[in-house]
């Protein structure tokens, strides 16, 4: 995850910014969870070579499966929380990988110097320069490649669940960036003009016991601050099992060459 420049008022990186945080979010499932989106952003991906990003890598969950598909390119993870990229950093199969402290919205990367940017589930975090500054480190030719969380509804149980604690909070709801884009928004996530190679919706959906553990998987996720802020909810009742769903936009976005 990188950073938004606003979240609620608070600090934008502060969901990240300790260790016990990070250890929660680097879990089994959710390494599935990102990985699966990923796989089916890669779905239909042009032919990619040279130097490749990871924007917004946390722990290198995407990064992992980045280097597997495509072992020639040199990819780099970028990410604002350092705890996040402390553990990517120890991972034995991410040694092909460099990985950088940085945020969205400032690069330390040269103009034209990048081949393509991968943005798995992390582009609500960015802030409103985000897309400028992927634009300029991308070369004329280069991919932009996004799977992007939308405000959309969902009649999931749990979905429905989590809608009527938003509902009841109503007074006090504040709606952020992280929240989630609109679908057509999504083509447009870089300034200028762009090919767009892809503009889909896709779903992606889980299962829960219960209440309790769909709150802490998303807790774990970042999921439950980006939504409520810095009061998320700590019970949720539905029936059990409770079936998740995650709508994102998948998008392959090319700078003209």
């Amino acid at each position: 995850m990188t950073s938004s420049e606003q979240r609620g008022g608070s600090d934008a990186s502060g969901c990240w910014s300790d260790g016990r945080r990070a250890e929660s979010y680097d879990r089994p499932e959710n390494r599935a969870f990102y990985q699966a989106a990923l796989a089916k952003l890669l779905e239909g991906a042009p032919a990619l070579a040279g130097k490749g990003v990871d924007l917004g890598c946390g722990t290198g969950f995407s990064t992992e499966l980045l280097v597997a598909s495509y072992p020639a390119m040199a990819w780099q993870g970028i990410d604002i929380a350092r705890p996040m990229l402390e553990l990517a950093r120890r991972k034995r199969g991410l040694a092909a990988a460099t990985f950088r402290l940085a945020s969205a919205e400032s690069l330390p990367l040269a103009d034209a110097s990048v081949d393509t940017v991968v943005a798995n589930l992390s582009w609500h975090w960015f802030g409103a320069g985000a897309g400028r500054e992927v634009r300029r480190v991308l070369r004329p030719g280069g991919w932009l490649l996004a799977a992007v969380p939308l405000r959309l509804f969902s009649g999931a149980s749990g979905n429905r669940a989590l809608a009527r604690v938003l509902l009841a909070g109503r007074r006090s709801f504040v709606r952020r960036p992280s929240q989630g884009l609109r679908f057509e928004a999504a083509r447009s996530l870089l300034p200028g003009p762009l090919r767009v190679g892809r503009h889909e919706l896709y779903v992606g959906r889980e299962s829960f016991a219960n209440g309790r553990d769909l709150l802490a998987v998303l807790d774990s996720r970042g999921a439950l601050a980006a939504i409520f802020g810095d009061h998320p909810p700590d019970v949720l009742d539905g029936p059990a099992p409770l079936e998740f769903s995650w709508p994102l936009a998948l998008v392959h976005l090319q700078v003209p060459a």
